[in-house]
């Protein structure tokens, strides 16, 4: 669980409060024309801080239903949801803001071509690769207050899951993450990357808890090399070619198709 704080004025706070990633989407009809709304729990929202009154908290659940992530080399759908848990609220006296990013879950996403990037050559478990996302750091939302496209920024790395190279192999680490600067807006990749945008919010749901869809990218972020993979670290080289990593900032992309739900703990 990791806990970030920073100033804000009253009116964004609680806008966080209200809707994903600190914003809070335009009315939209209370549930959208046959649309395929995730089922979302809010029963692993994170207990609040010491103190915290529940009418400035919300939990979120957002869940990543499709898009892409390009690392390097990789080049990967997202065919299974990614879901991502936190808390947001603010303390009425001094308007500072804390963000609890509780979990980011997933199944294994199984890389295509595994450990050759040949596809096919893949049909034995220990030609296998799977790779899935795990926190390496604070959630910031709106982090830049309002001043540029970026609505919501986490720090992930990316656990690479083979038999030969242990429980430990990722790509990025705690100390030097994946930072994603996800937004709606277009970006402004170095190339050869182009720019590219979002979806704004949208509000799909209202009752019982409200439900925002979006889509949000960035293709201007670096990827860092692997670590920990295989014994001493034997096989990071292997990682790093197969991946082609590092990569330089304007050779990675993400696009996530999200829905959001966020509750406030005043009705928990």
């Amino acid at each position: 669980m990791r806990v970030t704080t920073a100033r804000r004025a009253a009116a964004a706070a609680l806008g966080g409060v209200l809707g994903m990633a600190g914003l809070v989407a335009p009315a939209a009809p209370a549930v959208a024309d046959e649309e395929a709304i995730p089922e979302f729990s809010f029963e692993d929202c994170p207990a609040l801080p010491e103190g915290a009154d529940p009418l400035f908290w919300g939990c979120t659940v957002a869940e990543i239903t499709g898009g892409r992530l390009k690392l390097g080399g990789i080049d990967q759908e997202i065919e299974q949801p990614i879901t991502m848990v936190y808390a947001n609220g603010f303390d009425v006296h001094t308007f500072e803001q804390t963000v609890i990013w509780q979990s980011l879950e997933s199944e294994p996403l199984r890389v295509e071509g595994g450990i050759l990037g040949i596809p096919g050559s893949d049909f034995l478990p220990i030609m296998q690769i799977h790779a899935q996302p795990q926190i390496a750091g604070e959630l910031e939302l709106n982090p830049d207050q309002g001043a540029s496209r970026v609505r919501m920024r986490p720090h992930m790395k990316i656990s690479v899951q083979n038999p030969l190279l242990g429980d430990s192999c990722t790509i990025g680490t705690d100390e030097n993450p994946i930072t994603i600067d996800l937004g709606d807006a277009p970006t402004d990749p170095p190339p050869p990357n182009e720019p590219i945008s979002g979806t704004p919010f949208e509000v799909v749901q209202t009752t019982p808890f409200v439900v925002n869809k979006t889509t949000m990218v960035d293709n201007a972020f670096a990827v860092p090399k692997s670590s920990n993979c295989g014994p001493f670290g034997w096989f990071n080289g292997i990682v790093d070619w197969q991946a082609g990593l590092p990569s330089a900032a304007g050779n990675n992309t993400a696009v996530f198709e999200i829905y959001a739900a966020t509750k406030s703990y005043s009705q928990m």
